[in-house]
């Protein structure tokens, strides 16, 4: 099948990317929170997989949030996510 594995595999599979994945629905749900909107609108869980699964090879912003829009994420998704993930990606380098 297409994309990353269940999560609940990535700490035997991969526990550098279960780190990230980690770290990043942390911080999602933190922002989701201080936004008082659902995760899921904030970004869909299966695009934070999918980037924590094999983030992009450089972890700047540009990438990153070139790396979001590939997955269909909208313009303003990115701009309220994309610093968030920059830094849950570099939390499992």
């Amino acid at each position: 099948p297409a994309g990353p594995p269940p999560p609940r595999s990535w700490a035997d599979k991969d526990p550098a990317a279960a780190a990230r994945l980690s770290a990043a629905r942390t911080a999602v749900s933190e922002l989701a929170e201080r936004l008082h909107m659902p995760q899921e609108n904030l970004i869909t869980p299966d695009t934070v997989r999918r980037v924590c699964w094999e983030p992009p090879k450089s972890l700047t912003p540009g990438a990153v949030e070139d790396t979001l829009a590939a997955y269909g994420a909208r313009h303003w998704q990115i701009e309220q996510v994309g610093p968030l993930l920059v830094r849950a990606l570099a939390a499992g380098a």
